[in-house]
Formats: C-alpha cells, sequence, structure tokens
C-alpha cells in the first residue's frame, strides 16, 4: 500500500459523520437495527443486523388482540346478560389484560347507565369504562387503564354492569383488548 493510499484511507475515516448529524426516519418493520448476538459455541459478541419487525415480535411475544364489537342488543341486555369478551383459556390458564380501549359507534338515541362499564374476570374489576362514555351522544373512543387483581384460572372476561341500561340508545360498541393466557400449572412456563 503506497503512502498516498494510507493518506486517502485516513481521510475517508475523517470524514465519517457524527451520529446526531445523521437524518431521522420514521421507521418501518422491514428496516434493519444494528446489535449485537452472543455466538452460542464461542459466547463472543458479533454485531448483526435485526429487522425491527423481529424486533418488535420479540417484544410482543405471547400477546394476543382482539377487537369484539358488542352489538345493540348487547349493550341493551348487558344489565341482565354479561357479554363474553374473552373465553374461558382453559385448566391452569388465566386471562392478564395488558390495555383495552373501547369505541363508542354513536346512533341516536343515548343509552343511560346506572354505573360504569366493567370488564371482569370472576367479579374481580381488570378495566372500567365510565358510564358516561356509554352514554356519549357523539362517536368516542375511550383508553382504561387496566386495573390490579388477582386472577382466576379458567375463567372468562367479561363486560359487565350494575344497574338499568335505560334510554333505548341505538349505539353499538368495539372493546379492544391486549391480552396474555398466562400458564399457572408450573413456574417455568409462566
Amino acid at each position: 500500500m503506497s503512502i498516498s493510499s494510507i493518506q486517502l484511507s485516513h481521510n475517508k475515516t475523517k470524514q465519517m459523520a457524527i451520529i446526531y448529524t445523521y437524518p431521522t426516519a420514521t421507521p418501518t418493520g422491514a428496516d434493519n437495527i444494528l446489535g449485537t448476538q452472543v455466538d452460542p459455541i464461542t459466547e463472543e459478541n458479533k454485531t448483526v443486523q435485526f429487522s425491527i419487525g423481529s424486533v418488535t415480535t420479540l417484544a410482543t411475544q405471547g400477546y394476543v388482540e382482539e377487537t369484539i364489537t358488542v352489538t345493540n342488543a348487547e349493550l341493551t341486555a348487558l344489565q341482565v346478560s354479561d357479554k363474553t369478551l374473552i373465553a374461558t383459556p382453559g385448566a391452569n390458564k388465566a386471562i392478564k389484560v395488558l390495555e383495552i380501549s373501547a369505541f363508542l359507534d354513536y346512533v341516536a338515541p343515548v343509552f343511560t347507565f346506572a354505573n360504569d362499564i366493567l370488564a371482569s374476570v370472576n367479579a374481580v374489576t381488570l378495566g372500567t369504562i365510565p358510564k358516561a362514555i356509554g352514554q356519549a351522544a357523539a362517536d368516542t373512543v375511550y383508553s382504561a387503564v387496566p386495573e390490579a387483581g388477582i386472577l382466576a384460572a379458567n375463567t372468562a372476561l367479561l363486560l359487565t354492569t350494575a344497574g338499568a341500561v335505560g334510554g333505548g340508545g341505538g349505539s353499538s360498541m368495539q372493546v379492544k383488548i391486549r391480552y396474555q393466557i398466562l400458564d399457572i400449572s408450573t413456574t417455568s412456563s409462566f
């Protein structure tokens, strides 16, 4: 290698951009990020590329997300007939609610609810949709905060309310739930 080649190589190294000078972008699932991965044989770290999609999948592994439509008739009858949001998961399995949101698709007239609308397992409330959302006179989206509680094995997640539902409301509701099914038969798979 000649001295001019070394000098040219040295100048290229000096011209490398500083990280904050790179442009910002909105990532997609197909984009890649750099990271390290442990080689199982040598136990050394090697630099590799990971797709953002694969990192997202790893981060949400075991999560399920469903949107359940609660019809006008089901909302009207909610005071006497619970709506199953997530079916019983089976023996030694429990539903853990991670996120819950609701969309009231308003159709006149408005409903009246005596009490809040609850997402519950075995009478333990895991999320609350305020009655004001059920009584809204316009399309309304609500994000509920999951609540702490003792989870019951092999028990469905229900949408319930106590007290009268009146007003002859015309609306329906969609409830979106992100959850995990916990296996409580052994601690190794929990």
